[in-house]
């Protein structure tokens, strides 16, 4: 039991009963009295930020010793929603500890504690997560103060809170996403095929902002959806339709994006300018780790036994696909290809083909740069024809490894609408999550069309494959399907 158990609900009831009464410095007063309680008898004041100025925030600075350091926000009543109704619906912020949240990141720390001496919240800011809250003071004092705890924290109590699961967090995330399509759906008169293309479309912005592969416009792009989400939130949703529809076409327009591809039917679903301000002020208080594509695809895990296997098989080792592989040459890889069924496969067989194909394109670009350094003249000698020529022989795939993998590497075999659409989104956050870590500016986004392919009964690639590895075996193995 703490010796200060009771004390801090005590301070909080204090002041509701002078709360009419009372002017900033009295509630500055007791912001710092419980913060003694907690043991931070020295808490830093903090120069009020924008977001801080906006809210009339209180920020303080809170540092153990060590290395964990934590702001304190106190805003005044009425500035929080109750916890409660935040999480009921899914979300992980509401609108003031979104702001708040963001701008502790600014200062650099670790944890942000953010109450109005009633409700309270509290984040890991370098993860986005929401780690505990209370609706009231006594929840406050049974839940949260212990972790707050200057001599818990040294400890390294908040390293320990509980966080949450990657299952729960993509079921919330998945109940978020059904609840809009279905809203769109039903408001749009579309069928729900075209309207989770919107809530898909959500998704890769919010992964794509999160990623510097757009190097031409994604500043532009970012502060053009900031500005939205921004509107939707201060409820000024004039145009806000509109301005969305745009935002989609152009990123089509400048990044051939084929998700964004334009979609009429969409368009005119997403025509109300209440419906996508009230999506998109949702959407802005999800935690950025509600977006990582292992979350995403988690989403998924729901419904059909089979689908859910699908998204959770883990790529078996393909003896005859790997030697295939690595039979090619810089004379055959351009029509090499690796086919994918996705029945049979599951949705990580995407991510770890696409790798293999793209390795074995730079091992022979590799290969040939060698062979090309070998053969060219000495300096003195240098032809620009015959370096010209020598550059025209490259093959196709060791040029843009990636858009060749999509176009011409790798087949991918689905089956129905849902399949399609979960291949779709996972390998354009593949494609961003890649060009990312290889520090590669996209000049074109590569199409995805012909990797995406409806399964046919038989698949005529099986017994290609299987002739390239066999060619003296006069059976063919050919899958028929499920």
């Amino acid at each position: 039991m703490r010796e200060d158990a009771g004390k801090i609900a005590r301070l909080c009831a204090s002041w509701r009963d002078t709360l009419t009464d009372s002017t900033k410095s009295e509630q500055h007063r007791y912001a710092e009295e419980l913060l003694r309680l907690l043991g931070w008898n020295q808490p830093v004041l903090l120069t009020p930020k924008e977001a801080s100025a906006a809210l009339s925030a209180r920020p303080y600075l809170l540092r153990a010793s060590g290395q964990t350091t934590l702001a304190a926000y106190f805003v005044l009543p009425g500035t929080l929603e109750p916890p409660s109704n935040v999480v009921e619906h899914g979300l992980d912020f509401c609108h003031a500890t979104r702001k708040l949240t963001d701008e502790a990141r600014d200062v650099d720390v670790a944890y942000a504690l953010i109450t109005d001496l009633y409700r309270s919240y509290l984040y890991d800011v370098r993860t986005d997560e929401l780690l505990l809250h209370a609706d009231e003071p006594d929840t406050f004092d049974r839940e949260m103060a212990e972790a707050l705890a200057r001599a818990n924290i040294e400890r390294g109590a908040l390293e320990e809170v509980r966080r949450e699961p990657r299952s729960a967090a993509a079921r919330s995330l998945r109940e978020w996403c059904e609840r809009w399509t279905a809203l769109i759906a039903t408001r749009g008169r579309i069928s729900q095929d075209v309207a989770c293309l919107a809530i898909d479309r959500l998704l890769v912005v919010r992964y794509l902002f999160a990623h510097n592969i757009l190097r031409r416009t994604k500043w532009r792009l970012e502060q053009r959806f900031t500005r939205l989400t921004d509107r939707a939130a201060e409820a000024d949703t004039r145009g806000l339709s509109r301005d969305l529809i745009h935002l989609f076409h152009d990123m089509w327009f400048d990044w051939q994006i084929d998700l964004f591809e334009p979609a009429p039917a969409l368009d005119d679903a997403l025509g109300d300018d209440g419906l996508v301000g009230s999506m998109l002020a949702e959407f802005v208080l999800l935690s950025r780790g509600r977006f990582s594509i292992a979350t995403i695809l988690e989403s998924f895990n729901h419904g059909d036994p089979r689908e859910k296997m699908r998204v959770r098989m883990v790529p078996d080792v393909n003896e005859d696909r790997e030697s295939y592989l690595a039979k090619q040459t810089i004379a055959t890889v351009d029509t090499a290809r690796i086919d994918l069924d996705l029945s049979e496969e599951g949705y990580r067989a995407i991510f770890y083909w696409f790798d293999k194909v793209v390795a074995l394109y730079e091992r022979l670009a590799i290969d040939f740069d060698a062979r090309a350094r070998r053969t060219q003249p000495v300096a003195q000698d240098l032809d620009l024809f015959a370096w010209s020529e020598q550059d025209a022989a490259r093959p196709g795939a060791c040029a843009d490894k990636f858009a060749h993998a999509c176009e011409n590497g790798l087949r991918i075999y689905y089956r129905g609408p849902r399949q399609y659409r979960v291949s779709r989104l996972l390998l354009t956050l593949h494609l961003i999550s890649r060009y990312d870590q290889r520090r590669v500016p996209v000049a074109v986004f590569p199409s995805i069309k012909a990797t995406l392919e409806e399964r046919p009964a038989v698949l005529p690639a099986d017994r290609v494959l299987h002739r390239a590895l066999h060619p003296g075996d006069a059976h063919d193995n050919v899958d028929e399907g499920e």
